[in-house]
């Protein structure tokens, strides 16, 4: 019998090739028309590349991993049944558990925060032996952490985006870290320490990943009005803004949150 492609199967693969191709084109983009403070042009370098291609990692993973399935991405409480299991460390240990990335590609050299790779424990990962990940691996802002990027907080009706079901290209899954409250601060070590400017790359639901230069750009406008920002808590009622963060523990009551 012999055996070859089908017409249907070279079709599905030339639209994966050109949706991965006009998700890094726009990214590239960004690169190119990025602007300072001042209005000149913001130079490429090594950094900014790294970071726009590991976020760019993160979501057309988590995206295309579960693409026409419809399946949530990688949630600690799916396998324990304990939503205080669903905390930064948790989530960013549980994609390495399953091969989605890898300890090196979580972090960013521009971070300023107390950041190394993780040395990671791969024997931790056994889910019928009740092992789900490495629970060493660190998030902790106060301390060590083996991750840069940012998260979308698992609670409430936002966990809806924690899927490849929603798509949604203005909801904000992965990011560089951003400032608390959405305030722009020297204080905080994700803003230029001279002028407290934030600027960042941030990953959306539908896997395209965009440069936003100002804290100002860093929300969106919600069907139900209002602005949502992103490193701020904008629903209390029903948890269904977008907010990206690390968060250090979750309990019934929420989020607890924390920043640099």
């Amino acid at each position: 019998m012999r055996r070859g492609f089908t017409i249907v199967g070279l079709l599905v693969v030339i639209v994966i090739i050109l949706v991965l191709y006009s998700l890094t084109f726009e990214s590239l983009k960004g690169i190119q028309t990025g602007t300072a403070e001042d209005g000149s042009a913001v130079p490429a370098s090594k950094g900014r590349l790294t970071d726009m291609f590991q976020l760019q990692q993160l979501a057309q993973t988590m995206t295309l991993s579960g693409l026409g399935g419809g399946e949530l991405f990688p949630r600690p409480s799916e396998l324990t049944g304990d939503v205080e299991d669903d905390i930064t460390a948790s989530v960013y240990s549980l994609m390495i558990a399953q091969r989605l990335v890898s300890p090196e590609s979580l972090v960013s050299p521009l971070d300023e925060a107390n950041v190394e790779a993780a040395d990671y424990q791969w024997g931790s990962w056994g889910p019928r032996d009740g092992a789900a990940w490495d629970e060493t691996f660190a998030a902790d802002l106060d301390d060590l952490t083996n991750v840069s990027y940012a998260h979308l907080v698992l609670y409430g009706d936002r966990v809806a985006h924690w899927s490849s079901r929603k798509l949604d290209s203005t909801m904000p899954i992965f990011s560089n870290r951003g400032p608390r409250n959405g305030e722009a601060s020297e204080a905080s070590l994700t803003c230029h320490p001279e002028t407290g400017r934030w600027t960042g790359y941030t990953a959306f639901g539908d896997g395209h990943v965009a440069l936003l230069q100002d804290i100002s750009n860093a929300r969106r406008r919600p069907r139900s009005g209002g602005v949502d920002g992103f490193f701020s808590i904008d629903d209390e009622d029903r948890h269904a803004d977008a907010i990206i963060g690390f968060t250090s523990g979750m309990d019934a009551e929420g989020p607890t949150l924390q920043w640099d």
